[in-house]
């Protein structure tokens, strides 16, 4: 590690003043960290500042990532559901009071009772003591689920409720629950009478014009990154993984880095109240609702400013994104490893541009 701040450190000082590209640096983290690929962007909310892309689609080949490459988000796709409820909410379809036995009154007799009234922002906030189902061992559990898509959810949140929670409801120490995300799609699905995955096309992909797919993306392009995991401590590329529809609304969108640029741009222009998809309102729900987690966003105190940030896992990808409101800065790290190395690797070059952007 002191050799990798050593490297930082010189890299830093050779970079002119008017032309930060940290090109260099993404490329000696990447290097160091084993990661075979690697995008990341600075913006505000009109304009890209700085924008990068290091190393190779597949371990050990020679076709190098691109800007328009696809990434999947794993579990930031939570900031992406919780974008859509509130979305909802602006268009009176929901309230972040609506609780889960006013949304699914069929649980009723089913499930256990504590959680008929957890609301949908107890839910998004990671406030519901919901199982959090974050580990592929928890994962596998899920039984083999039938019917369409928003049937299957509906099934998986009924059996999640009749589980005892984790902590008391509306505990002051969130806990992530990919679970409780899933759920809390499962009641938009009702509420709307269309599936997630509608929804996000409907209320993000078409008025952000935003090209958002599902699945690892390679399945539906072959050209795009490789997802890479470890066996036996050795990289390899995408292997036996499966989209689990039951919790795809945690974890299932992929989309480049220059559509997630233009999400991340409509929040922060909601914040200065400039035109913008989301309200304002419903961009400080987002953000700030509730302390240390509030939906699809940490959110914490740096050098007296605030800051919104979340490190998206899955077994293949890794994601980092940040939101610095005072400073209208966003930042994005993007990888294809979802191993300890890949999440050390966005996480350490987010934490390096936001020190050098926000100083």
């Amino acid at each position: 590690m002191k050799k990798l701040c050593c490297i930082v450190l010189l890299m830093v000082g050779c970079i002119p003043v008017f032309s930060q590209t940290f090109s260099l640096m993404a490329d000696s983290i990447r290097k160091y960290r084993g990661v075979p690929g690697l995008v990341y962007a600075v913006f505000d909310a009109d304009k890209i500042l700085d924008i990068g892309a290091s190393g190779v689609r597949e371990f050990r080949k020679k076709d190098s990532i691109r800007i328009t490459d696809r990434f999947y988000t794993g579990t930031n796709t939570t900031a992406f559901t919780a974008y859509l409820a509130a979305r909802l909410a602006d268009a009176g379809k929901l309230q972040w009071n609506t609780t889960v036995l006013k949304a699914l009154p069929e649980i009723n007799g089913k499930t256990m009772k504590l959680y008929h009234s957890v609301t949908i922002r107890q839910l998004l906030a990671q406030r519901a003591g919901i199982r959090p189902y974050t580990e592929a061992e928890d994962q596998k559990g899920i039984p083999l689920l039938t019917g369409s898509k928003p049937e299957q959810r509906r099934a998986f949140a009924t059996l999640v409720m009749k589980g005892t929670p984790l902590l008391i409801v509306d505990s002051s120490q969130p806990v992530y629950s990919v679970a409780g995300t899933a759920i809390a799609a499962a009641m938009m699905e009702k509420i709307t009478g269309k599936a997630w995955e509608e929804l996000i096309g409907q209320y993000i992909s078409k008025p952000l014009n935003l090209s958002i797919r599902f699945g690892l993306p390679r399945l539906a392009d072959s050209l795009q990154p490789y997802g890479h995991g470890e066996i036996a401590g050795v990289l390899q590329p995408e292997f036996g993984h499966t989209t689990i529809p039951a919790i795809a609304p945690a974890t299932d969108i992929n989309i480049s880095i220059k559509d997630y640029i233009l999400f991340m741009q409509d929040m922060l222009k909601a914040l200065q109240h400039k035109k913008s998809v989301i309200s304002s309102i419903a961009a400080e729900q987002l953000l700030s609702a509730t302390p240390g987690m509030a939906m699809g966003w940490e959110n914490e105190t740096w050098n007296k400013l605030r800051i919104n940030h979340f490190l998206g896992k899955s077994a293949l990808f890794s994601t980092y994104t940040m939101i610095i409101r005072e400073k209208n800065i966003g930042i994005i790290v993007l990888c294809n490893s979802g191993t300890v190395s890949g999440k050390s690797a966005v996480l350490n070059f987010g934490r390096m541009l936001r020190e050098y952007y926000c100083q």
